[in-house]
C-alpha cells in the first residue's frame, strides 16, 4: 500500500511516500525548509510561511512522485496533518489534500501533529512496545505523554510557559547567535563548562509534574547582563553548556518523576520525539540513563525528528488499518475546531 503523507503545520513543507503493508519502508521524503526566509525575522511570521507552503506543495508532491518512480494513481491513500499548528500554513495543506483526494478519488485521513511526532521512532524501529512513554520536545511543544496502545494516550506533562525549543530560539537572539537557536547552543555546548553556571530547577507551585522553561531563558539573560558576557567568549560557552546541560537534566529528572507517578511497571518503552530529540547532549544524557535499564529507549532517525511527512503518512496507515468503519472519502467533514489552531511563533528545535 501507498501513503503519501503531507505535512504543512509550521514552517516546513514536506511530502512523504511510504509504503505499508507487505514491506515497510520510506520511499521518499521531499521537505522545503523556510529557515532562511524567516532567519532575518528570528522566528516565523505566519503569512510568510503559509504563503511558502502554497508556492512549494505542488512541486513537491510531483518530486516525490518522479522519485518514487509512481503516478498519483499509485496512491493508495494521503494522509494529512490536522494540526495543532499555524491556522494559514494548515489550510494550504488540508486544501491541496483534500483537492487532489477528491480529484483523484483516494481516501484521506487526518492525523494530530504530535501523535505524529509520537510515531516518528516506529519508522526505523520495529520493536516498540507498549505502554509507552513518550517525551515529545520541540519548539511549539513540550509535553509527556503515556500511551497504552497507539491510540489511547494520556496527557502526564506539558510545559505551562514557554516550549524548550522556543527557549532555545530566544537566547540565541538575546546573543545575536541566528536561528534557529537549537542547533547553534548544541554545536557551541562542548566548547564551555556545563558546571560553571548554576540554574535553579522551576517547581509547581501545586505540586503537578507540569514543565516550565521561561525561567532559564530569564536566568540566562540575567548571567549575560550582569556579567557583561559577549558571545565567543569563554564565558559565553560555559553559558551555553550549562545553560543546555541544565535543561536536559530537568527533563530527564522530569521523565523519571512520570515513569515513578505511573509505576515503573507499567512502562515497557520510551521515546523521545520532536525537533529538540536531535540535540546531541539530550541524546547522549537519556542513553546513559536508560542505557542499562528495562525500560528500552528510542528516538527518531535525526531526519525524522523535525516535521516531516514520513512521520505523518506511517501514523496515517495505522489510523487507516485501525478505524477501517471510518468514512475516508468524505472529503467534505469539517476536520478543525478552533483548539485544532494552537499557535507556533518558533521553530521545532
Amino acid at each position: 500500500m501507498y501513503v503519501m503523507g503531507i505535512e504543512t503545520s509550521c514552517d516546513e513543507t514536506a511530502v512523504s511516500i511510504i509504503e505499508r503493508g507487505n514491506k515497510d519502508r520510506v520511499i521518499c521524503e521531499k521537505i522545503k525548509s523556510q529557515i532562511p526566509i524567516h532567519k532575518k525575522y528570528g522566528g516565523i511570521v505566519p503569512e510568510i510561511a503559509s504563503r511558502s507552503h502554497y508556492e512549494a506543495i505542488s512541486y513537491l508532491t510531483k518530486e516525490a512522485l518522479e522519485e518514487a518512480n509512481l503516478k498519483i494513481e499509485d496512491i493508495d491513500l494521503i494522509a494529512l496533518t490536522q494540526g495543532p499548528g499555524l491556522i494559514g500554513s494548515l489550510l494550504v495543506g488540508l486544501s491541496f489534500a483534500k483537492a487532489l483526494a477528491y480529484s483523484k478519488k483516494i481516501p484521506l485521513v487526518m492525523v494530530d501533529h504530535i501523535d505524529a511526532h509520537i510515531e516518528s521512532p516506529f519508522i526505523t524501529n520495529k520493536g516498540i512496545e507498549y505502554p509507552l512513554l513518550s517525551l515529545v520536545v520541540s519548539g511549539g511543544h513540550t509535553s509527556i505523554f503515556h500511551k497504552k496502545s497507539k491510540f489511547e494516550s494520556e496527557l502526564i506533562s506539558k510545559t505551562r510557559d514557554d516550549a524548550i525549543g522556543e527557549v532555545m530560539d530566544k537566547v540565541a537572539k538575546y546573543f545575536g547567535l541566528g536561528y534557529p537557536g537549537g542547533p547553534i547552543i548544541d554545536k557551541n555546548y562542548p566548547k564551555g563548562d556545563p558546571k560553571a553556571y548554576n540554574f535553579t530547577i522551576p517547581r509547581m507551585s501545586d505540586g503537578s509534574n507540569d514543565l516550565s522553561f521561561s525561567g532559564y531563558k530569564t536566568a540566562v539573560i540575567n548571567y549575560g547582563k550582569k556579567d557583561g558576557i559577549e558571545k565567543n567568549t569563554k564565558e559565553f560557552y560555559d553559558l551555553c553548556a550549562s545553560f543546555l546541560n541544565s535543561i536536559v537534566k530537568y527533563l530527564l529528572k522530569k521523565t523519571k518523576n512520570a515513569i515513578s507517578e505511573i509505576n515503573e511497571k507499567n512502562i515497557k518503552s520510551l521515546s523521545i520525539a520532536g525537533g529538540v530529540s536531535r540535540n546531541s547532549r539530550l541524546r547522549e544524557a537519556f542513553k546513559e540513563e536508560f542505557g542499562k535499564s528495562d525500560i528500552i529507549l528510542y528516538m527518531p532517525e535525526p531526519i525524522y525528528c523535525t516535521d516531516n511527512g514520513s512521520m505523518v503518512a506511517w501514523l496515517g496507515y495505522e489510523k487507516f488499518k485501525n478505524f477501517p468503519e471510518k468514512d475516508y472519502f468524505d472529503y467534505s467533514s469539517n476536520v478543525y475546531s478552533r483548539a485544532t489552531f494552537r499557535t507556533k511563533n518558533n521553530r521545532h528545535r
